[in-house]
């Protein structure tokens, strides 16, 4: 399973928007991402083009329009009105006002992988919803973010089963 994350960039001075599961972090400091998609999306056109692109945390409640960036290219048809899009500093990274987290990244190093292009980015900025956060921190049921499951279907978010970097002290104790 992977996070289900609208890829966003201009690409021939239009905004648009593809759904990719080949993303996730790779440094906490400094705050590293990568994304990766198929060479011929057109999204990839405007990362390539710009330097920049967007990564928009969708929820559950935007499932369907999610799934249909991931279907229809943003070369054959304008993704700007399914969302209302903002900006930040950067002119060319569109963002979904929608999205609970939006995070905006400048590439710095792109790998060709077969078909495949992975962009590492640095984070420039992030927003989170602040219904999304409890006691100044991201609470990931509040966020409600969509699971792509490699077998083709869409999950969400179960239970809390653990508290990372602290059961496994449980274990050593016996």
């Amino acid at each position: 399973p992977v996070p289900t994350v609208l890829l966003g960039a201009t690409a021939d001075e239009k905004v648009n928007f593809s759904t990719i599961g080949n993303c996730g972090i790779i440094s906490v400091h400094p705050p590293i991402v990568y994304a990766s998609s198929d060479k011929s999306h057109f999204t990839n056109k405007g990362i390539r083009e710009h330097g920049v692109f967007s990564l928009n945390i969708p929820s559950t409640a935007n499932l369907v329009k999610t799934d249909y960036c991931g279907l229809v290219s943003g070369a054959e048809v304008d993704h700007s009105n399914l969302f209302k899009v903002f900006y930040e500093s950067n002119n060319f990274v569109p963002m979904i006002e929608e999205c609970t987290v939006n995070i905006s990244c400048s590439v710095f190093k792109t790998i060709e992988i077969f078909h495949m292009e992975m962009f590492i980015a640095e984070i420039v900025e992030s927003f989170i919803d602040e219904s999304c956060l409890v006691d100044g921190k991201p609470n990931i049921k509040a966020i409600d973010p969509i699971i792509y499951s490699i077998k083709g279907n869409y999950w969400n978010i179960g239970e809390e089963i653990g508290n990372a970097f602290s059961d496994g002290k449980r274990y050593e104790s016996g």
